[in-house]
């Protein structure tokens, strides 16, 4: 089956998004080039802004080449969704790895967990938005192992904090952490990928500031006694 979003034989023939690898090397080698072109212009423009003919010109493939294999640059996102899949556990791995968390003190990483969580949402921008709009609306088209997988990548930031659990007043530290991350990834998305959206343009600030008041909040939750 080539990557198109398919409802029945055929690029064309329906709304269902399935997606496998091409059989032929040659024919995985130009689906990666599409892919690969279209990541490098997600990095200066939105999904919106980017045309097939500029995919196929930044890949260096006729515009017939890519009509071939994808019906639209739509069907191109289950293909891009899964590329982002199958590296963000290594990325996140690696990011981690670089930070000697248990030296650096409780204060310094929360900042960290925070930095990281928030530069994977700044560094990649329009392609991670055009992703998490993909996966709101086609829920179904995402990969099967995709909750687990997410799970062990939240599961880094407990890592990091947990040797400081004296310091967390939850009486569940690992727990805490992981919703306290979950609040911070929340709004770290609606600001970075949707400041445009009216409920994020209401509560406005600098990119700065937004880092500030994570940590604040990050720091203030995993420190704080539950009220009485």
């Amino acid at each position: 089956m080539s990557p198109t979003a398919t409802g029945r034989s055929g690029p064309r023939a329906g709304k269902r998004w399935n997606w496998s690898p091409p059989a032929q090397q040659r024919s995985r080698e130009t689906v990666d080039r599409f892919a690969e072109a279209t990541e490098e212009l997600l990095r200066t423009r939105p999904f919106e802004k980017v045309t097939v003919h500029g995919i196929a010109r930044a890949a260096g493939r006729p515009i017939g080449s890519f009509y071939a294999r994808f019906a639209s640059k739509e069907a191109l996102l289950p293909y891009l969704y899964q590329r982002y899949h199958d590296g963000l556990e290594t990325l996140y791995a690696a990011r981690f790895r670089r930070v000697d968390w248990e030296g650096i003190g409780f204060e310094a990483a929360v900042g960290e967990v925070v930095d990281l969580v928030c530069g994977l949402y700044t560094e990649r921008r329009w392609l991670i938005r055009a992703l998490a709009l993909f996966a709101r609306m086609h829920p179904e088209a995402l990969p099967e192992d995709l909750v687990e997988q997410r799970k062990r990548v939240f599961e880094r930031p407990v890592e990091a904090l947990l040797p400081y659990r004296d310091r967390i007043r939850h009486p569940d530290p690992a727990a805490a952490i992981r919703f306290g991350v979950f609040l911070v990834s929340s709004v770290a998305r609606d600001k970075l990928l949707f400041g445009e959206a009216p409920h994020a343009r209401v509560t406005s600030m600098s990119r700065a500031s937004l880092r500030k008041e994570l940590v604040r909040s990050l720091f203030a939750y995993l420190t704080a006694e539950a009220p009485r």
